[in-house]
């Protein structure tokens, strides 16, 4: 008897990055985006005008499910954006088949303790968070195939140019570093694209402070069209961001003051600097130039690769 086919349903997946992997999914696997109907929205509502109302909630998740078409043998995949607000764990209670959490950011021992009976494995792409709060490993995923990503572009011809240098990130506390950064490169004679975006840590914004995030398509181009993606990781994060990852399936160098990108398969000296942790200077680093990173090596950092794990996982055990 054939084993009944798997659908995987993506809860709360809304930055945009997040949208084109499971786009890049749906051509190959049976993926949804699980959606709430409108009625259940008003229910969900009404429940916590009411103060709560726990059957309520929960009978709203159940047919949020039913009207999904979910079944015993799927998979809902969610991320802890939405549940950390306290919204959808309606949804999850319901949900009548495997779950799974997927935590991209940094979250307490707490948190984790609530969302452990609601799901059958709960992931981070940060292993110090896992080894400290009890969470798998799994590795960062970028929303593209290599092939999608590397098609044909006009290249700065090198040693005609400066280098272009971009960041783009919130402040988080770390204006001061990246405006250091910033004025080593410059000195160097790089060109600058920084975007620090304010939030709640700016105390007093420089230069490269904007207000804004830029829309992640205008993010794309602009790590595409630069030589040397620039990061700065928040404190307290030790997990792969999407920057190394950029710089691999970009074929682009990267500063980074991350050292686990010593420890992916894709790592070489002359794509990677890691700050503080490097005997030769930033200009021997600017004038090196990378080998082409294989395909085979970027596999498990792809939405397929992604998606084989967490079927391996959690639905074929």
């Amino acid at each position: 008897m054939q084993p009944p086919r798997v659908t995987v349903y993506f809860l709360g997946w809304q930055a945009r990055y997040e949208q084109i992997m499971i786009e890049q999914l749906a051509q190959s696997h049976a993926v949804r985006v699980f959606c709430l109907p409108a009625y259940v929205r008003r229910g969900v509502r009404l429940a916590r005008a009411l103060g709560g109302v726990p059957a309520l909630l929960k009978w709203l998740g159940r047919r949020a499910c039913r009207a999904n078409r979910a079944t015993a043998s799927d998979l809902l995949v969610c991320n802890e954006g939405q549940l950390k607000r306290g919204r959808q764990l309606h949804v999850v209670q319901g949900f009548p088949g495997k779950r799974v959490l997927l935590v991209r950011d940094l979250v307490d021992a707490a948190f984790v303790e609530r969302m452990r009976p609601l799901f059958d494995r709960i992931y981070s792409y940060d292993p110090v968070q896992c080894e400290c709060l009890g969470m798998a490993h799994l590795e960062q995923f970028f929303p593209f195939d290599p092939e999608r990503v590397r098609q044909p572009t006009a290249k700065r011809c090198a040693g005609l140019h400066s280098p272009l240098c971009f960041f783009l990130g919130r402040d988080k506390g770390r204006a001061a570093r990246l405006q250091a950064l910033a004025q080593a490169l410059d000195g160097l004679g790089c060109e600058l694209d920084f975007h620090i975006v304010k939030d709640a840590t700016t105390q007093a914004p420089g230069r490269y402070h904007v207000d804004a995030l830029l829309p992640y398509e205008a993010n794309l181009a602009r790590a595409r069209a630069c030589d040397v993606l620039v990061e700065i990781n928040q404190p307290g994060q030790a997990g792969l961001t999407l920057r190394p990852l950029e710089a691999a399936f970009f074929d682009k160098q990267l500063i980074t003051d991350n050292r686990r990108v010593r420890e992916t398969a894709f790592y070489h000296p002359d794509r990677f600097y890691v700050l503080g942790d490097e005997q030769r200077g930033l200009q021997a680093f600017l004038a090196s130039k990378a080998p082409v990173v294989a395909p085979d090596e970027l596999r498990k950092h792809t939405p397929t690769g992604l998606m084989e794990r967490l079927l391996e996982d959690v639905v074929q055990h």
